[in-house]
């Protein structure tokens, strides 16, 4: 008996839909659950992604892209009072985070593609809300979230999930 419920749950494990769910929920919930620091939330949710472009392909990810910002502006807690700037910048987010997968996904340098993803992904963002730091005058907090912090989750959640991804492609070998 044990042993049979023991394989529906890997077999219900296995079903590439309730994985995505998994994601998806992750996705949104993790800037609810750990509210700060962002160096850890954006790890978080750069391995999310990175993980998830390894393993499903863009077509199945596109939530991933957007939830953790909508999360982030509904939750209120990273940036305080600040928060509702993030409507202005959540287009770009969303942007940085396919230019992220992208990246990871073509450059096909090993290693090496996680810090070009990031640099760029950082220099993206950074870009466009320098922009909009002198246009319309959003807080300047936001030069630096968008920027080196950006850098730094990129290097270490993508890392991270590279190092996830090599391990267990060595196990199924």
């Amino acid at each position: 008996m044990e042993l049979l419920q023991k394989q529906n749950l890997k077999q219900i494990l296995l079903n590439e839909k309730i994985q995505l769910g998994i994601i998806y929920t992750l996705a949104f919930t993790i800037p609810f659950l750990l509210k700060q620091p962002q160096l850890l939330i954006g790890s978080i949710i750069n391995f999310i992604l990175i993980f998830s472009i390894s393993k499903y392909g863009l077509k199945k990810i596109v939530p991933v892209l957007f939830l953790p910002s909508l999360a982030s502006f509904l939750n209120g807690v990273l940036f305080g009072v600040f928060t509702p700037y993030i409507l202005y910048l959540m287009p770009f987010i969303i942007l940085s985070n396919l230019i992220l997968v992208l990246t990871f996904k073509y450059v096909k340098m090993k290693y090496l593609n996680v810090g070009i993803a990031a640099l760029l992904k950082a220099c993206f963002l950074f870009s466009t809300t320098y922009i909009l730091f002198q246009t319309i005058h959003i807080p300047e907090i936001f030069l630096t979230s968008m920027g080196l912090i950006q850098l730094y989750t990129g290097i270490i959640g993508g890392g991270l999930a590279t190092i996830f991804l090599s391990k267990n492609r060595e196990k199924a070998s």
